[in-house]
């Protein structure tokens, strides 16, 4: 499914514990490798929220097809509690096809950031699951002139900018989107820098209706229900929300239709839904 949100281009395919793969196309970034998509085997970045094999079974054939094809190793980032498991990982499917990859994960601890280029850098979030999960942001971060300095002729800034005690510009940080990964609202830091400050929000949410609401599948599950977004949507800045990883127990009308009884009005404009295709079931 491809998404235009706020100006972010979003190819996404996710359906809960099948796969969920979210490409950026734009930014040559991919969150989560469920399965192998053709957008996502164009991503120079790969970032995993956790291990789950329905956010990393399509590993495998994304590092074999771009060798295959002679692409570039991509850079792999993980959290700094996941890497060590997910390089073994990328070891033993070296070992399997006969050659090792030559990519290599690399860890990214809590607070940590990675520049991916295009003025582009992502870092990781606390979240909670049933496993050690992080959400990624991608932000922007741009040199911008200090209000001081605005104004003063051409030749002067020149002339500052050779002085670095001078420091006239700083660093502006804009959080692009944040994406949450696998967990459940009760672990999800609403106050997080990057959750209230992401212009677009993309927030697991798996189970919609009353009855799975009432066995409470959701937090046994470490999982989002639909009925949660209330508190999603009144607290955080966010433009436009995503709602992702919904569960197959669900058709696809009944997705649409859960969201039109579920959902607020006045909040429609600001949600938009993956919904997983018939042909992605298993």
């Amino acid at each position: 499914m491809q998404l235009q949100v706020e100006g972010i281009r979003i190819d996404v395919r996710s359906l809960a514990g099948i796969a969920t793969t979210v490409a950026f196309p734009d930014w040559s970034l991919c969150i989560d490798m469920g399965s192998l998509t053709s957008a996502a085997l164009r991503c120079d970045v790969a970032a995993f929220t956790h291990g789950h094999s329905d956010h990393v079974a399509g590993l495998n054939q994304f590092l074999g097809v771009r060798r295959l094809y002679g692409m570039k190793p991509p850079r792999l980032l993980a959290p700094a509690s996941l890497a060590p498991v997910l390089q073994r990982l990328v070891d033993v499917l070296g070992e399997l096809q006969g050659r090792p990859f030559e990519s290599v994960v690399e860890a990214v601890p809590p607070g940590g950031e990675v520049e991916i280029g295009r003025g582009l850098l992502v870092r990781p979030f606390p979240v909670v699951h049933s496993v050690p999960t992080f959400g990624w942001a991608v932000v922007r971060r741009v040199q911008k002139l200090r209000p001081e300095f605005v104004g003063l002729p051409g030749p002067r800034i020149e002339r500052l900018k050779a002085d670095p005690a001078a420091a006239i510009f700083e660093e502006i940080d804009s959080t692009r989107i944040a994406v949450t990964g696998d967990t459940q609202l009760q672990g999800l830091d609403l106050g997080h820098r990057d959750i209230q400050a992401a212009e677009v929000l993309m927030i697991e949410t798996t189970f919609l209706d009353a009855e799975r609401r009432d066995a409470n599948a959701a937090k046994i599950g470490g999982h989002v229900h639909l009925d949660d977004l209330g508190d999603v949507l009144r607290q955080v800045q966010a433009r436009a929300v995503v709602l992702y990883h919904v569960s197959q127990v669900y058709r696809p009308d009944e997705v649409a239709a859960a969201v039109e009884a579920r959902v607020p009005p006045e909040w429609r404009g600001r949600v938009h839904v993956v919904v997983p295709g018939l042909e992605e079931r298993l």
